[in-house]
């Protein structure tokens, strides 16, 4: 079980994360954000959408509702843009529940809607939101290794460096 705080920890976590990210790509240019570069999803972008489309999914989920349906590897925002804006907005979602997901709520057990299962399997919250997170971590370490492929410095990844975090003095 996981408590709100771990949600608002790891939710300004991902956003620290995510504003790295999506500076550097700002940097590198469209040309090579789209480009192939073997990664599962083939590009940065691919690979930024996905987690967008994969934490829609998951935030629909833990309402108990279907998300919509996207076809396996469908680039929903190829707009790099709209990509931003929809990273922005799910950043928000996740400060969010932070500050308004109870330890009842996150709990309670939702049943993952979904056409592929003839018995829907069923999941306290919590465990979902914990996917959440570990899905954009993992997909992001991508991104984050081919910025490194490219001789960027990506920066600090470590939870207890984040900026505000108020773990060190000074």
């Amino acid at each position: 079980m996981i408590a709100p705080s771990y949600v608002v920890e790891m939710a300004a976590y991902s956003r620290w994360q995510n504003d790295n990210i999506y500076r550097i790509c700002d940097e590198i240019g469209e040309e090579e954000r789209v480009r192939d570069r073997g990664l599962f999803f083939g590009a940065i972008h691919n690979t930024l959408d996905h987690i967008c489309v994969v934490n829609r999914a998951i935030l629909t989920y833990i309402d108990g509702t279907m998300p919509e349906r996207t076809p396996p590897g469908q680039v929903v925002w190829p707009d790099w843009e709209d990509l931003k804006r929809t990273r922005l907005m799910q950043d928000d979602q996740l400060a969010a529940g932070g500050r308004d997901w109870t330890e009842g709520w996150l709990a309670e057990d939702v049943a993952i809607q979904n056409p592929r299962f003839d018995d829907p399997p069923v999941f306290p919250r919590w465990v979902m939101v914990v996917q959440l997170f570990n899905h954009q971590t993992h997909h992001r370490s991508q991104v984050t290794s081919a910025l490194h492929a490219m001789g960027i410095d990506y920066g600090n990844t470590d939870i207890p460096w984040r900026p505000g975090a108020g773990y060190f003095a000074g």
